[in-house]
């Protein structure tokens, strides 16, 4: 008994069919891997500013007669600022201090990516 013309193979709609799938599938594929890199480069770049935050921090924080550091400056794509003002709480044993603020941002956009404050003691 031999197949009837409907059984021989796969008609040309569902071969098309079977790669819209495909392709389907694979613009998926392709999109979750490219979030997964934009994630991965904003968690690169967010890390990034957090440590130069801590670096301008600890710099600026040091107790002396003046900022060892500049108030405003830049690292490649990122920009720093410090600002200080002094602190209005309670101090122990007669101690004056200064809050000390670094915000750490994209040079080219503007956006925050790390702010970090500390009080240091005042000459």
């Amino acid at each position: 008994m031999q197949p009837g013309p409907r059984e021989r193979g796969f008609l040309l709609v569902e071969a098309l069919v079977a790669l819209a799938i495909a392709a389907l599938m694979a613009a998926l594929v392709f999109d979750t891997v490219w979030q997964m890199g934009r994630t991965a480069a904003a968690a690169a770049e967010q890390r990034q500013a957090l440590l130069l935050a801590r670096s301008v921090l600890t710099a600026a924080s040091v107790p002396g007669s003046g900022s060892a550091i500049a108030p405003r400056g830049g690292d490649g794509r990122l920009a720093w600022t410090v600002s200080s003002e002094g602190y209005a709480g309670e101090a122990a044993d007669g101690l004056r201090l200064e809050t000390v603020r670094v915000a750490v941002s994209d040079a080219a956009t503007g956006k925050v990516l790390a702010r970090l404050t500390t009080l240091k003691a005042q000459p």
